[in-house]
């Protein structure tokens, strides 16, 4: 009789030990999922994710949070398990890219394309946004530099849904893309460090372009250095302004150890150039190319026989810093009606903001099979307007087309 009572007695403590842990959870829970507490989690930026909340508040509230308490068949062992259902947030998606400017644009770039087109809510960190933020407007930058704050009872783990090739191009994984809607709400979503998603995000250039404004002064003097040249080059004639990027110094050690590619030299240029040439120079129409570098000596050496080339370095000496060099650079670029670069993401972004006509590298690695990190990125995207110079043999450097695919390969 005694060992009956104490097994009840022991029952009833340990159910009443559940019920209140129970309350409590649902209490804290409660607080932790209130519009008050999401508003602490971003505290930087004005587009934060309070913002996009306040107008769903309906939404935030259509879940529900329980504790399910389960005993298990093969043990005395009593399982609680917390079950969250229903949408309570719009999943927050991130990159931790780590790279220089152009790096930065991509991750800007496949992060917006996944909030406009899917309603995820991207975030960047502070230093992200600061790297986009000293070349363009601020106040126009549409992902805010964000952190969040967890209480320090709960963590999270983000979710990564992107690999890389061999060759170093990133990719979203076949599986996020085909359930994406299994991936929109709850989940802290990292898209991969490098994440140049250009056959996503070319569908919404257009709306980078209108958004992802130059700061004034770097516009106000480039736009001054063309109207100079301009004048220079022919008073009768329309100018046709080519943008060149020549991506040099350590990308040489990234495209071989990862590719066994190399440096395209000046042929390939001397055949975009005579491209160029052919389509555009006309009694009324005169081409004049653009030439900037992270390695000014060769571009200058290389590139100068040519006397429709100038040299952004020419017109930004003794105007420009060190510093503010790549956005006054990059800004040139993407001023000009029609583009020609090598490899990188720089010169990649200032073609796609330039518009027009583009022409760009394939063959870097000598083969017929092998393929670099931007062949990969360049045949997924199958972009319209490009053409790539296959420069496998330099003294028969052959234009060609890519297809589209969806292999990474």
């Amino acid at each position: 009789f005694t060992s009956t009572r104490e097994q009840k007695m022991k029952r009833y403590r340990v159910l009443i030990f559940l019920v209140l842990c129970f309350q409590f959870t649902i209490l804290y829970l409660t607080q932790f999922f209130s519009p008050q507490f999401i508003q602490s989690m971003v505290l930087v930026g004005e587009n934060n994710i309070y913002n996009i909340f306040k107008a769903e508040k309906q939404f935030i509230l259509n879940g529900s949070i329980s504790l399910v308490a389960k005993k298990s068949n093969e043990s005395n062992v009593t399982d609680i398990k917390l079950d969250i259902n229903g949408e309570f947030f719009p999943s927050i998606m991130t990159s931790d890219s780590n790279g220089r400017l152009g790096n930065q644009i991509c991750a800007y770039a496949t992060l917006l394309y996944f909030q406009m087109l899917h309603g995820f809510h991207a975030i960047l960190n502070e230093g992200q946004v600061g790297t986009i933020g000293s070349v363009f407007q601020e106040d126009k930058i549409e992902i805010s530099a964000s952190r969040i704050n967890m209480p320090p009872q709960f963590n999270f783990n983000w979710e990564s849904v992107a690999s890389h090739t061999p060759q170093g191009a990133w990719f979203p994984n076949q599986e996020f893309l085909e359930n994406i809607d299994n991936y929109k709400y709850n989940k802290f979503i990292n898209i991969g460090m490098y994440p140049h998603y250009l056959f996503l995000f070319k569908s919404i250039v257009g709306h980078i372009k209108k958004n992802l404004l130059f700061k004034n002064q770097t516009q106000d003097l480039v736009d001054k250095c063309l109207a100079e040249l301009r004048e220079e080059t022919s008073s009768d004639k329309e100018i046709i302004f080519v943008g060149v990027h020549c991506r040099r110094t350590d990308y040489g050690w990234h495209m071989e150890s990862l590719a066994g590619a190399t440096l395209v030299d000046h042929t390939y240029f001397d055949k975009a150039f005579d491209i160029y040439r052919s389509r555009y120079n006309t009694d009324s129409r005169q081409v004049v190319f653009l030439a900037v570098s992270d390695d000014q000596p060769w571009i200058k050496e290389n590139l100068g026989k040519h006397s429709d080339v100038r040299f952004g370095l020419d017109f930004s000496q003794g105007k420009v810093e060190d510093g503010q060099m790549p956005g006054f650079d990059l800004c040139l670029l993407a001023s000009c009606d029609h583009s020609i670069h090598t490899y990188g993401t720089f010169g990649m972004w200032g073609s796609l903001l330039a518009g027009g006509d583009v022409i760009a590298t394939t063959g870097t690695t000598g083969k017929e099979e092998a393929t670099t990190e931007e062949d990969q990125i360049y045949r997924r995207a199958a972009m319209e307007n490009w053409v790539y110079l296959d420069v496998r043999d330099k003294e028969n450097i052959q234009e060609v087309t890519i297809s589209p695919s969806t292999s990474a390969t």
